[in-house]
This record gives structure tokens, C-alpha cells and sequence, in this order.
């Protein structure tokens, strides 16, 4: 059965290879099983958020289709693609997505107007994903605000900056999200790799657990087991 936030985050792909899960994130240590059950539950309570780290390769497009796996399903998603109407149209509590906030011209890449359009969404109620060469909120505050004229009150519609750290390690390279920005009412803190998490995490932790006891790793299947919870 064709699942639409699937095709959304098979669409991103530009790299080849199959898309990745959280589970598979988890076992690659990119995210810590407590930090992928806590931004979940952030999913589940209607967060909107954005993934970043300035080097290309990082992992922003797998860390945020990963996240999107997670998505209910009645959620209704919508990508930035330029001349769509679709997106800009879209009712409270849908979901936008921007495959990366960049003038660069690739399909759902925003910049300018267009991502003036989008972030006003969110201050109308749309949750908002996307990702960004950024590597923290200030940096990624100033190529909306400063470069793209986003209004403060519009850049506040994110409430996560999930931003990953590119190191060496014995196999290639490392892509670990050390930490974890959530925003609140007097500016950003920081979240690290083991939050302190609700029972409605520690559930969802479970559920992951249980995903890799049991081989599901692949995005299609974590997220069909999901949505039969």
C-alpha cells in the first residue's frame, strides 16, 4: 500500500541507497535510542524542526526522513516544490517540508520568497521540517531572518534544531548528534545524549528496541510496524 510520507522521504533522496530508519540511526549512533524516543514524542506533540551541520554528506536528508518516518497518519504532508500550490494551500496541521532552506535549484529547496511562504505556515499552524547548512540556532537564525528576511516571530515556528557533528572514525567518517536544541520560552537549551525520558518515550524506546530484536530496520517497515501500534 502506497504510504505518503514514504514517497516524501524517498523523493529526498539524492544520494542513492536506501533511505534510513531510526533504527538504523540508532545503530549507527548518529542518535542515542533515549534521543531518537525523545524527539518522537516531540513529533507526537506537533514539533516542528530542522536538521543541520554545514558539510554536505553529513546526514541531514537521513536524520530528517528518519523523523518524518514518524509522522501519524493522517497527518497530511506537503513538500516545498516551486510552482506547487499545494504546499501554500494546505490547512493547520499539515506538514511542510522543505528538502533543504538553500538558493541552490533542486526540487523542494526554498530560498527568497518562497521561504518567506513557508515559514509564515507556521505561524498559521503548519508544522514545519526541513534541513540547512547550519550548525546551530544562531547560525541558522541569521540565514532566515538576516539573508531571507523570515520574521523573528515566523523563525520561532521551529521548536527543534537537531544539528549534526561530522568526525573520523576507524571505518570513514562519524555523524553523531551529540546534542539536541529545543526552544522554549527564554531561548534554546540544550538536550544531550541520554534526556531524561517521559513513560510515553520510554514506550516508544521500547518500540524501537523491539524493531531491532526483531531485524526491522528498513524505513518502510519500522514505519508500517508503527503505525499498527
Amino acid at each position: 500500500m502506497s504510504d505518503r510520507v514514504i514517497e516524501v522521504v524517498k523523493r529526498s533522496n539524492q544520494r542513492g541507497g536506501r533511505m534510513l530508519s531510526l533504527v538504523d540511526l540508532i545503530e549507527a549512533d548518529t542518535l542515542s535510542s533515549a534521543q531518537a524516543a525523545w524527539l518522537t514524542e516531540q513529533l507526537e506533540n506537533g514539533a516542528s524542526f530542522l536538521v543541520g551541520a554545514v558539510p554536505g554528506g553529513a546526514g541531514k536528508t537521513a536524520v530528517m526522513g528518519a523523523l518524518l518516518s514518524m509522522l501519524p497518519a493522517d497527518e497530511t504532508v506537503h513538500v516545498t516544490f516551486s510552482g506547487s500550490s499545494a504546499w501554500r494551500q494546505a490547512g493547520s496541521g499539515a506538514c511542510l517540508v522543505a528538502y533543504e532552506i538553500s538558493p541552490a535549484s533542486y526540487e523542494g529547496y526554498i530560498w527568497g520568497e518562497d521561504l518567506r511562504s513557508f515559514m509564515q505556515r507556521g505561524l498559521e499552524g503548519a508544522r514545519l521540517v526541513a534541513n540547512l547548512h547550519a550548525d546551530d540556532p544562531a547560525e541558522a537564525r541569521r540565514q532566515l531572518v538576516d539573508d531571507n528576511a523570515v520574521p523573528p516571530a515566523a523563525f520561532d515556528s521551529f521548536e527543534l534544531f537537531i544539528p549534526i557533528t561530522v568526525g573520523t572514525a576507524a571505518n570513514g567518517y562519524s555523524r553523531v548528534v551529540k546534542q539536541i536544541a529545543l526552544r522554549g520560552a527564554e531561548g534554546w537549551s540544550h538536550i544531550d545524549r541520554q534526556p531524561e525520558l517521559s513513560p510515553r518515550a520510554r514506550e516508544i524506546a521500547a518500540f524501537l528496541d523491539n524493531c531491532a530484536a526483531s531485524g526491522i530496520r528498513r524505513i518502510e517497515q519500522v514505519r508500517e510496524c508503527w503505525l499498527q501500534q
